[in-house]
């Protein structure tokens, strides 16, 4: 059997163009969430309209059956994933959830189900964090030793070392099925065999194998299995822990509440029998509804005919993706054992723009790390592309995604590098902001803001309008050898003059163009972020701050700086004074724009984008210009008044030399700067 796309798409009401005439993307999003078919979503309809009750509880004919459609569902999903009983389904938030279950229930065991002081947990190089942050909470919490299986250079676990570290004192191995960023489809035989050997447990996450490879969980000798509803077709907040119904009968309950408890009483207590013994409180009803709503639809098309489909197109996908000059696939280049999905970076372009590139062709990928960091540095890159397939799409999606490619890199200045691009660029007009603001104003800001922030030594860091490099420099120092530093600006002069620089002592330096329209900066993920006088030249200020909480991973701290009003600004007042005096109020109106951004609008920004611990402050620097006002004027040169100045050049610095007589020696100009700083913590 096999799938016509055409119409498997007309069960999904995502695809059909809206009432306007608008077209859905090209959605090559499926490993991260799928689309819903109209069948998942009429049943979470019918529940909320004809059947919405509470379960287990009511013995009126709703709560019947509403018990029933919830009870059904988990028979489904059972079914489905070939459980041999449907008490060893536990309904979870998602398969996340079901991972901190068993890691936290382990902690509270018994015996084999006790995970303790010098007790061996083994993971692998490639797991997803949800697979992988609980593990290693558990150790931390109990003292337990945690080692990896790690990955060859073609992409795939590398079994090498099994028996090497799978002991007699390993208590968990937790290892995924099949990579969300790699596509690779593991081998778990020869892992459960070891795992049983020496009387480990062996935990599998099957996100991303269960929607496509259908899964036998009685075959795949696992102990526990995590999965989620929403990669296969089903709702959101609904996922699954099956496990062997024996040892989820010996492990704690994870919860306590309604539910999860059978008999009570003052000294006493008689937990329920699972699955209820692990959902406490009401649990997801309409969602696992939904959710066996989704196997019925994937029965129905058959997962036979769904593994064929996607082995098809991951066969054509890398074919064709192989075309585009430059690309560069993180994982396995054939097809044995693969999940229609690719991870990728173009060689010469930065990540940013190409997904930038991507989305405004109408295309939905995903970028980052992908939750997979071990995995990343495991190849050597921050971040990649991914574009992920599924029953839906087609060879002409890859088409479309690959021309898109080929049509950005061709695109990119005559292909040439960025480096190529930095050495091109013409600095004639900026290149006195390096020799005049840099050391003068903007140095002294640099050290203000990067002692303000108080790296630690290792971390990452973000310079977001990075002008010649001045905070990135200085943030190189500050996070030593073991850091590193991204340095973003719109303008490709700007990051010329940087690289000229001689190299600090301290991280390396990554400079890279951002856009302003929109703002995009890089996709890793930072410890701190700093934004140099740059916010107030982004036309979508919203989208830009939203753009660095993406950036920022939890804990990471940032420190926005926006100049003050004029009136708190002498220099920059003086310049504004002249161009008023001699070019009139229009341009006088455009020089003024750099100091229009209140301090409390970007505090209400960082606040509205998920920052915390927000804080606004006014600090000001004395500088001085050694150049004179004379040197003061280059401002004129690369602000919004430059093409207005033309034939008053001598007129301008004149009247600027008359309005900073009076804070003028021999030694240059002396005054203040003066910034709103908006601090914050992701």
């Amino acid at each position: 059997m096999t799938i016509d796309v055409e119409s498997t798409r007309k069960a999904f009401p995502f695809f059909e163009t809206a009432a306007d005439g608008s077209r859905p993307p090209v959605y090559l999003d499926s490993a991260a969430t799928t689309q819903k078919p109209a069948v998942v979503l009429d049943a979470l309809s019918h529940y909320y309209t004809r059947a919405n009750a509470n379960v287990h509880r009511g013995v009126y004919r709703l709560a019947v059956e509403a018990t029933e459609l919830y009870e059904g569902a988990r028979r489904k999903v059972a079914a489905f994933v070939n459980a041999p009983r449907a008490e060893e389904i536990v309904f979870t938030k998602n398969a996340t959830e079901a991972t901190n279950l068993l890691a936290n229930t382990l902690m509270w065991g018994d015996g084999r189900l006790r995970v303790g002081p010098g007790d061996e947990i083994v993971l692998t190089e490639m797991e997803h964090h949800s697979n992988l942050i609980p593990w290693r909470l558990l150790a931390e919490r109990v003292g337990a030793k945690v080692s990896y299986l790690g990955i060859t250079d073609d992409g795939r676990l590398d079994l090498s070392r099994l028996a090497e570290l799978v002991t007699e004192r390993t208590k968990v191995v937790a290892v995924v099925h099949a990579s969300n960023i790699l596509g690779t489809v593991n081998p778990i035989a020869p892992i459960a065999a070891r795992a049983a050997e020496v009387g480990a447990l062996l935990v599998v996450d099957a996100a991303q194998s269960v929607p496509h490879l259908g899964v036998d969980v009685a075959a795949l000798g696992a102990d526990f299995v995590t999965f989620s509803g929403h990669k296969m077709c089903g709702p959101t907040g609904i996922g699954v822990l099956w496990g062997r119904h024996e040892l989820l009968a010996a492990l704690p309950p994870f919860l306590g509440g309604g539910e999860m408890i059978e008999t009570v009483s003052v000294d006493a207590m008689h937990y329920a029998a699972p699955p209820l013994k692990f959902e406490a409180g009401t649990p997801p009803v309409a969602q696992a509804v939904g959710l066996g709503a989704a196997c019925d639809f994937l029965s129905e098309i058959g997962m036979d005919a769904v593994a064929a489909h996607d082995q098809a197109l991951i066969e054509y996908a890398l074919d064709r993706l192989g075309e585009v000059p430059g690309i560069r696939f993180i994982g396995p280049a054939d097809t044995s054992d693969r999940l229609p999905l690719l991870s990728f970076v173009v060689d010469g372009m930065p990540l940013q723009q190409v997904r930038t590139a991507l989305d405004e062709a109408g295309i939905a990928v995903r970028s980052g790390h992908h939750c997979a960091q071990l995995a990343c540095s495991r190849f050597g890159i921050p971040a990649a592309i991914r574009a992920s397939f599924y029953l839906y799409n087609s060879p002409d999606e890859v088409d479309v995604l690959a021309t898109t490619l080929e049509q950005a890199r061709g695109s990119r200045r005559g292909e040439q590098t960025p480096h190529a691009v930095y050495e091109a660029a013409d600095t004639r007009q900026v290149r006195p902001y390096q020799e005049v603001l840099v050391p003068a104003i903007f140095r002294p800001w640099a050290y203000r803001l990067v002692e303000e922030l108080a790296p630690a030594q290792g971390a990452r860091a973000l310079d977001i309008g990075t002008g010649p490099g001045t905070v990135a420099r200085v943030m190189a120092a500050a996070v030593g050898d073991g850091g590193a530093v991204v340095g973003t600006d719109p303008s490709p002069a700007m990051l010329a003059l940087a690289r000229e620089e001689p190299p600090v002592s301290g991280a390396p330096i990554q400079y890279v163009e951002c856009g302003a329209a929109p703002l995009h900066v890089s996709d890793e993920a930072f410890d701190l972020i700093t934004v140099q006088q740059a916010l107030q030249f982004v036309p979508d200020r919203r989208a830009a701050v939203a753009e660095m909480r993406r950036a920022a991973r939890p804990g990471a701290r940032i420190a926005i700086a926006t100049w003050s009003p004029l009136r708190r600004n002498p220099l920059f007042r003086a310049l504004h004074d002249a161009v008023g005096a001699v070019l009139g109020p229009g341009p006088a109106a455009l020089f003024e724009e750099p100091w229009s951004l209140g301090g409390e609008e970007v505090a209400a920004l960082v606040e509205e984008a998920g920052f915390g611990r927000v804080e606004l402050r006014e600090w000001t620097v004395p500088v001085t210009i050694p150049g004179g006002p004379d040197a003061l004027c280059c401002l004129f040169d690369f602000s919004a008044v430059g093409p207005h100045i033309s034939v008053h050049r001598r007129d301008l610095h004149a009247t600027v030399r008359a309005n900073l007589a009076h804070c003028t020696d021999g030694h240059g100009v002396h005054a203040e700067t003066s910034a709103n700083v908006v601090t914050a913590q992701a």
